[in-house]
Formats: C-alpha cells, sequence, structure tokens
C-alpha cells in the first residue's frame, strides 16, 4: 500500500467520479479503474460501490478512506517539517477562512507578510465554518481561521483544538422605526441600549443561511428568548440582511464588529445590545486538528495573524 493508491482511492471517494478523479489526479480513467481493481483484489473486498449519485465508498471503503485522509496526513507532516530547513524560502499554507473574515483581515497582513516570505504560497479556502469543520477533519486544511460558539460542532468536537484570539457580542439591529425603543434600557458602559430578544416574538426575521455560524449563533439565542423567528428572508450575505433591516423589513442578528465591515453607512437600523445572560457572542478562532504538527510556514503565518487581530 503506497501513498500514490492511497491518494487515488481519497480522490475518487471525494470526487465520486473516476473520471473526475483521473483528470484531478492527471491519470486515464483505465488506468486509474486498473489501479483500483488491483487495490480491492488485494484487499479481497470492494471498496467503491455505484449508485445514481456517483461512485460511494462501502463499507470497508470508508475505513479505507478514513485510514487514508490519516496517512497522507501525517505524511505531509512529515514533509513539511523537513521543509523547515529552508528557512521558509519556500513552502505552502492551506488554510480556511470565512468571506467576511478575509475581507477584514487577510488586508492588513498579508502583503506584508508576502513581501516578507515571497517563496511561501498561500492556498486559501473561503467556506462557511461547517465546511471548515468538515474540510480540517479530512485533512485538506493546515488550520482554519473562523468564529467559534458556545457549545457549537468545533468547540465539542474532540479531534480539534481551538485557540480564541478575541470576543465579539452580538447585537439586535431592527428597522429605524420600531416599538423597542421604550422597552430598550440603556446602560452607561454600553454604545448601544439594551434590549431582550423575548421582545421580538412574533415580529419578522432576516436570516442568513444555515451552516454559517452567525445563523448558529442566532438560533440558539432566539431559542433561549423562547423565541420562534418567522422568517421572511434567508441570505448567505449578512451586509444584504443588515441593510433590509435598515429599510424596514424585519429584524436580524449581526456581529458588532461587522456593523462596519464594508461602509454602508446610508443604511442605518437601530442596533440593541443582547443581556449577558444569552451568551449572545462568538469567538474568533484558530482552528487546526488536535495532533495536527504545522509547518514552520503555517506557524509564521499564525504569528503574523495574531498579531494583527490582537491589534485590530
Amino acid at each position: 500500500m503506497t501513498s500514490r493508491e492511497l491518494l487515488y482511492i481519497k480522490t475518487i471517494a471525494d470526487e465520486r467520479s473516476m473520471t473526475r478523479a483521473a483528470q484531478k489526479l492527471y491519470l486515464t480513467q483505465p488506468s486509474l479503474s486498473h489501479c483500483v481493481m488491483s487495490i480491492e483484489q488485494q484487499l479481497g473486498t470492494k471498496l467503491f460501490k455505484r449508485t445514481t449519485n456517483g461512485l460511494l465508498l462501502t463499507y470497508a471503503g470508508e475505513k479505507y478512506y478514513r485510514m487514508a485522509c490519516e496517512v497522507l496526513r501525517v505524511y505531509a507532516a512529515f514533509e513539511a517539517e523537513i521543509s523547515d530547513e529552508s528557512e521558509l524560502v519556500r513552502g505552502r499554507i492551506t488554510f480556511g477562512i470565512t468571506n467576511y473574515l478575509a475581507t477584514d483581515h487577510l488586508p492588513r497582513m498579508l502583503p506584508a507578510f508576502h513581501r516578507q516570505y515571497p517563496g511561501i504560497e498561500l492556498r486559501i479556502a473561503e467556506e462557511t465554518t461547517d465546511e471548515m469543520e468538515h474540510s480540517l477533519m479530512n485533512g485538506k486544511l493546515d488550520f482554519a481561521i473562523m468564529h467559534t460558539g458556545l457549545d457549537d460542532s468545533v468547540t465539542t468536537n474532540p479531534g480539534l483544538r481551538h485557540e480564541v484570539l478575541s470576543r465579539d457580542p452580538f447585537l439586535i439591529a431592527a428597522p429605524p422605526e420600531n416599538p423597542y425603543r421604550d422597552l430598550a434600557t440603556a446602560r452607561g458602559d454600553q454604545a448601544y441600549p439594551e434590549l431582550d430578544p423575548a421582545l421580538l416574538a412574533g415580529e419578522p426575521f432576516l436570516m442568513v443561511t444555515p451552516g454559517q455560524r452567525i445563523r448558529h449563533v442566532t438560533d440558539r439565542v432566539l431559542a433561549a428568548a423562547g423565541v420562534n423567528p418567522h422568517i421572511i428572508l434567508t441570505s448567505r450575505n449578512y451586509e444584504t440582511l443588515r441593510r433590509l433591516a435598515a429599510e424596514g423589513m424585519g429584524c436580524t442578528l449581526i456581529p458588532r464588529q461587522y456593523v462596519g465591515i464594508l461602509g454602508g453607512g446610508t443604511y442605518k437600523p437601530c442596533y440593541y445590545m443582547i443581556p449577558e445572560r444569552y451568551n449572545a457572542y462568538w469567538e474568533l478562532s484558530v482552528v487546526t486538528l488536535k495532533d495536527a504538527s504545522l509547518s514552520r510556514a503555517a506557524r509564521e503565518f499564525l504569528a503574523w495573524f495574531r498579531q494583527s487581530a490582537l491589534s485590530g
């Protein structure tokens, strides 16, 4: 069993197609099919089954796939450690980050990092937090920069380690003309008055899509408040929802740091803080596999990112 064979099976499983896998591996389909047949003959069992949804793993195939992912990850970590001796003249970092975190953080630190280490190739996967968690567990990413929440799938995953860099509270963004002004409580130490989300029962809500961390936090807070939201619109773009709230379409929850990330000063909803007992916040975290060994290039990049995030 070679690393090449492990990569072949993993790629076919990921692509669910012999043709697409062969193209990705720069092989002919017949040669790849022959290799799979040879592996299956050696093991004495089938690894794939043909379905209307493409090639799917058998029970034995799933066990082979998990083993292949782990062995390839260890092999990649070994290669990365060997390359440490190159003094960062060359290298490659593959990491995940959400679209808005990339917009907010990377322009502040990447240009200087690239000038310092021009030979390090960066591969950025802009994915949702759910997608990044899956990619981390499959060994596709060196690390991920994402928001984590209270008791979410990342922080409770025993195979992942997360390092918290900062915490950001969520705000309620409501239409400028709303009945909550007299119900909100002003706090001297807060920029916005405080409003109990339980008072929003029956109001129209604008939501980001399931799988986005903003939605995870929003669902948890509203559930704790006993609110079954009347969702009138769903979008991946939180800024679209913020602007629609300003135009009177409904309420949405938004992280405080995201209020001005894309400008949009023309659109000004009413903002309210959420009482502390609802734990309405998320945390900026660096997430890695618990037993993963990061390359020197990855460690250096994260050192730069931490400094930028903490100073920004």
